[in-house]
């Protein structure tokens, strides 16, 4: 029953996303705000469990600026509106007592929302990149794609034939021998789909692509393990049964897409 659940709702969730990338526009702007809502209240419960939560009223509006850059014009309106969500903080801090560790709130608020924000925000720009609607749709995919395809070869060789523990003291599952799978799932997922759909990347450069790719959803999910361990906690939340909650599926993700985006930017791909 445990699997059967877990497979249902991974279904559910993947038909969700994959119609929200290809519908593009409102479709996926309203699924990036959706999931990050979500995923910043999993950081602030996972902060208030290590005595250091986040200030939401920071955090909240400064993530909502960094996902919408893409969608709001004029980069200096965005300059102005995230120095407006930020500096009030630093006197508002004079209000707390010393013993509720108000720059600890502040960081932290400010760490969620750069980590959570900014990483949601490269998809919503990647997908409103001058780019045909398919093609668009089929770069976010991708990225979604070396996140799920990384982490389940990554787990399934780790499972079977590994031995060398790798970051034992963050995740003492994990292992060296997974994560070069991981590493390789990535690359020739991206040596074969990002030609494909942006003929003006070299192979060599869509291997480099995959593996800064790869490289970069270990990271991201090495990363949640420690604030897990740190907070005492096995998952970030619960909200996707068999699955945990919705940061434990976010973690990849959002290092992925802005290592794709700058490459191809670099590329002159978008």
């Amino acid at each position: 029953m445990t699997l059967l659940r877990r497979l249902i709702s991974g279904a559910v969730l993947a038909a969700l996303v994959v119609a929200a990338a290809l519908a593009g526009g409102p479709a996926f702007l309203g699924v990036s705000a959706l999931a990050l809502l979500v995923g910043l209240e999993e950081f602030r419960r996972l902060g208030a469990r290590m005595g250091c939560e986040p200030a939401w009223w920071l955090m909240g509006p400064l993530a909502g600026l960094l996902l919408l850059r893409g969608v709001i014009p004029g980069g200096s309106a965005l300059e102005v509106g995230i120095g407006l969500a930020l500096l009030p903080g630093l006197p508002l801090l004079l209000l707390r007592s010393h013993r509720e560790r108000p720059f600890v709130a502040f960081a932290m608020g400010v760490a969620g929302a750069v980590w959570l924000g900014d990483g949601l925000g490269f998809l919503v720009l990647l997908r409103r990149a001058p780019l045909p609607h398919s093609e668009a749709g089929g770069v976010v995919l991708a990225v979604l794609a070396v996140a799920v395809v990384s982490d389940t070869a990554a787990y399934l060789v780790g499972s079977t034939v590994g031995r060398h523990p790798f970051f034992p003291s963050i995740s003492p599952h994990k292992t060296v021998e997974g994560a070069v799978a991981g590493l390789a799932a990535a690359v020739v997922l991206m040596a074969v789909v990002l030609p494909g759909l942006r003929p003006q990347v070299p192979l060599a450069a869509a291997i480099g692509c995959g593996l800064l790719a790869g490289a970069a959803s270990q990271a991201g999910d090495l990363v949640e393990s420690q604030l897990k361990r740190s907070a005492g906690v096995k998952d970030a939340g619960g909200w996707i049964p068999g699955h945990g909650g919705l940061l434990d599926r976010l973690d990849s993700v959002v290092l992925v897409g802005p290592v794709v985006y700058s490459i191809l930017r670099v590329l002159h791909a978008l």
